[in-house]
């Protein structure tokens, strides 16, 4: 990361509509880059920092996705508190949150990365196109706020015509771009996304080129990247999510993953609206769309307006959702018990 000040406008504030703010002396604002356990990199006209949240803002911390994540705006001492680390003593607010359900078998939540204009959802030409996880991640994008955008890498590996009409037949309506990032075709428009200061979080699963992409586009080998085998195929590097400041905008590199487990249904009717206006004519308002009489996506699916795989993408996400629900009902109980037992 340059130690170097950047100021808040490269770093997108202006693209967030963020006011000016009247900061006590001592305070700053600056971007999170880089979170680690319980501690924080951050970047702005201050140069870079390491931080730390501070007791006040931490005992305010009740929920995982109140804590400082990469992309967000903080507002800190200017003052080491440790001779080293400043304080982070506010987070601001946030429009737009890529949140996903954290591994482990508490249903907890866990931020991708905050204040993301545009999700790139990264496949490669030279792998199987996984439609269940692009679906996935277009809900994760349209729920959290931020605009999704289909990236097809390494065309000079494979067809991606064919993945691209594999993606429209399955009923995608985001924008897809064909990119490569070793022939420099497409990555004009990928360049596009970060106009005005916006800031482009790069997701997809591993090995598709994410890290070489935004090495691209930031002009530097600033990301590791996997050596390639004989095919040309990459093997998967990024270990962290990183902000970095490139082209007028702000870049956020994702680790790679093989699943996406959903943390909550808000953009599934968006990102299936076919399927939507056809609920719309159920029975029933609390459809499963199963085995329930008069429902409208059933007579549809029988009529043949509706692809078979895709429906059942859906209604996969939709029992997953309903069972998260169930999960997270049953863990907030056994927390109020254990907290009405610790007072008792």
């Amino acid at each position: 990361m340059d130690n170097g000040p950047v100021s808040l406008e490269l770093l997108g504030w202006n693209k967030h509509n963020k006011a000016d703010l009247q900061l006590p002396t001592g305070q700053a604002v600056s971007r999170v880059v880089v979170e680690h356990r319980g501690a924080y990199e951050l970047l702005g006209p201050n140069g870079a920092l390491e931080a730390v949240l501070d007791g006040a803002a931490r005992e305010r911390a009740h929920e995982p996705t109140d804590y400082p994540a990469v992309g967000d705006w903080v507002v800190h001492t200017l003052d080491p508190i440790d001779n080293r680390r400043v304080a982070i003593v506010e987070v601001l607010a946030r429009h737009s949150m890529i949140t996903r359900r954290a591994t482990g078998a508490a249903p907890l939540p866990q931020v991708v990365g905050a204040n993301i204009d545009t999700l790139a959802i990264v496949t490669s030409s030279d792998q199987d196109l996984d439609e269940h996880l692009v679906e996935r991640y277009l809900v994760t994008a349209v729920g959290g706020g931020a605009s999704p955008v289909l990236v097809i890498n390494k065309t000079d590996l494979g067809d991606g015509d064919a993945i691209r009409g594999l993606l429209i037949r399955r009923g995608v309506e985001q924008e897809i771009l064909m990119v490569s990032a070793k022939t420099g075709d497409g990555m004009s428009a990928l360049q596009g996304l970060l106009a005005g200061g916006a800031t482009v979080a790069f997701t997809g699963a591993s090995g598709v080129g994410k890290s070489t992409l935004v090495n691209h586009l930031v002009g530097d080998s600033v990301l590791a990247t996997g050596s390639v085998d004989d095919e040309g195929a990459g093997r998967h590097t990024t270990v962290r999510r990183e902000l970095l400041v490139a082209g007028g905008g702000a870049l956020i590199d994702t680790p790679g993953l093989r699943e996406l487990q959903l943390w909550d249904g808000e953009g599934l009717d968006e990102v299936f609206s076919d399927i939507a206006r056809f609920a719309t004519r159920c029975k029933f308002a609390d459809c499963s769309h199963r085995d329930e009489p008069d429902c409208g996506v059933a007579d549809a699916h029988t009529e043949g307006d509706l692809n078979p795989d895709r429906l059942a993408s859906y209604l996969d996400l939709c029992h997953e959702l309903s069972e998260l629900d169930e999960e997270i009902e049953e863990y907030e109980r056994t927390r109020r018990r254990r907290r009405d037992a610790r007072r008792g």
